[in-house]
């Protein structure tokens, strides 16, 4: 028989105290989108789908979480190219040149956001550039991603051999074409992370959004608005929004656990 092992069971206890304590809240919520009306309450419950019917008929919302959408993808792509492009340029400086680079690339995440949105509204007030809400927001969640893209792909570009971008050179290939078709592919895994957490930060940020959407409704500003007659919908939305991350993820780890396991089996041939 096997001696009890307290210590575990201590640990196992403590990880499931904190998942619970994590995660309950978002129990609670995924349960009650399954209700009716503005209260929770475990005492009246009944289930009921009309939350989700009401939340595809809330124009006002729908269209806040389009605005969401389009501004986090499109921030979040511009980031991972600026971001790629920056990484291989600070590979090609000097350790030092690098070191300070990579020392500017922090100050937005240590700065606080607070300060942050201030500075943009002020820049964007000097260039007159106040009636432009989707273009400020699209540019000020861009900042907001580009130092993450830049921890994320330099680490994975300092990886690569560098002798197989020179090497596509020599059988011919123009700098380029050796970066697109050799570099790129070696670089999508890393991008493809930095764009998803780009997209996940510019969802999320309210603070810098708050200062410079200027009448441009995102869904961090309509839930912060609202205590509003639509918050009942939001239980809805955001048991949707989780679901979709949890099959995006899934998605993403079958798809590496195939990856490897090709790689595995070319590795025996």
């Amino acid at each position: 028989m096997k001696k009890f092992n307290k210590k575990k069971l201590f640990f196992g206890l403590f990880i499931f105290s904190v998942l619970t304590f994590v995660y309950l809240p978002l129990i609670i919520v995924m349960a009650f989108s399954f209700t009716e009306g503005t209260t929770i309450s475990f005492q009246n419950f009944e289930f009921s789908l009309q939350l989700y019917r009401d939340l595809f008929e809330n124009d006002r919302l729908i269209e806040a979480l389009l605005n969401t959408l389009i501004i986090a993808g499109i921030s979040a792509l511009l980031a991972t190219v600026i971001g790629t492009m920056a990484c291989v340029g600070m590979m090609k400086m000097k350790k030092r040149a690098r070191g300070i680079m990579m020392a500017v690339n922090l100050i937005p995440l240590v700065n606080a956001t607070i300060v942050t949105g201030f500075m943009l509204m002020l820049l964007y007030s000097t260039f007159g550039m106040i009636e432009y809400g989707y273009i400020r927001l699209i540019l000020a969640h861009t900042l907001i991603a580009l130092p993450i893209v830049i921890l994320v792909v330099l680490p994975k570009l300092r990886g690569l051999d560098q002798n197989v971008f020179e090497a596509a050179q020599d059988l011919g290939a123009t700098p380029s074409q050796a970066f697109f078709s050799v570099m790129i592919p070696m670089l999508f895994s890393a991008m493809l992370g930095a764009f998803l957490v780009g997209i996940t930060l510019s969802v999320d940020e309210f603070v810098i959004t708050n200062y410079n959407n200027h009448g441009v409704a995102t869904l961090p500003t309509l839930i912060y608005q609202g205590r509003s007659p639509a918050a009942p919908e939001f239980r809805a939305l955001s048991t949707i929004v989780f679901f979709t991350v949890i099959v995006i993820l899934i998605a993403l780890n079958i798809r590496m656990a195939r990856k490897e396991k090709r790689k595995k089996l070319q590795a025996r041939r």
